[in-house]
């Protein structure tokens, strides 16, 4: 039986296959119930048993080897997959269109359709880009970095006596612990890091308004202590608009 509860009947499911997780949604009225899963072989599953008919499957996906899997397992739907070959041309200002990871453009999307204006998304998930789409709803690129859990394992394994840290910055500097130097050396790192790419920004394009999604939406709202747009299912918005054209 399907996790979606049984009182959601829409016909079209959405699934974002990204980096770490296949995501899949429906939405009902302006909610979006989304599952995730680990396993693309979970997320199949999730598809094949759902309770209500699906008449549509819209899928953008970040993982080739994630879409191949639940492209072979679910055959007996119809699937729309949204590629960057989908994005007018002149809705991209972006030299290697190719490289484009599909998310970010329909998290940008997803953020300009709230209120059609100049929107900077930082998605913080295993990868966090922080991408900017003007007023007019062309995408204008941005920034790839590496997200705050993989910075915060990066000692891991080449330096494993190190302790693992809490995430929040020392209120006082410099760190007077090992675990106090760390958060000055990682957490602060790489709020230092974004703060300093969202300057550049304003100074690239003027005002925007500010949009957090991703997975690590809410720690990284707190770290930041700005004025953010909390929005976890932009890519879902993006690509119902995209959808509708």
């Amino acid at each position: 039986m399907s996790n979606f509860d049984s009182s959601i009947n829409e016909s079209v499911l959405f699934v974002d296959i990204g980096n770490s997780a296949v995501k899949v949604a429906v939405k009902n009225q302006d909610n979006w119930k989304v599952h995730s899963y680990q396993y693309a072989e979970e997320a199949a599953h999730e598809i094949n048993n759902r309770l209500h008919p699906v008449q549509k499957i819209v899928l953008s996906s970040v993982r080739e080897s994630t879409r191949d899997v639940i492209m072979s397992e679910i055959q007996a739907h119809l699937v729309d997959e949204l590629t960057v070959h989908d994005i007018p041309s002149e809705k991209l200002d972006y030299r290697t269109p190719k490289t484009l990871g599909m998310d970010r453009f329909l998290v940008c999307l997803g953020a300009h359709s709230v209120e059609k204006k100049a929107v900077l998304v930082i998605d913080a998930g295993t990868a966090c880009t922080i991408d900017f789409m003007d007023e007019e709803g062309v995408f204008r690129g941005g920034v790839i970095m590496p997200g705050l859990n993989p910075l915060l394992t990066i000692f891991n394994h080449n330096a494993p006596a190190l302790p693992e840290v809490s995430l929040k910055i020392p209120d006082l500097f410099p760190g007077k612990s090992t675990e106090e130097s760390l958060q000055w050396g990682q957490v602060a790192f790489w709020v230092d890091g974004v703060k300093n790419q969202l300057n550049r920004f304003q100074s690239a394009f003027g005002e925007f308004d500010l949009f957090l999604s991703g997975g690590d939406v809410e720690a990284v709202h707190k770290l930041l202590g700005m004025n953010t747009r909390i929005e976890k299912d932009l890519i879902f918005r993006g690509m119902e608009m995209m959808l509708k054209g």
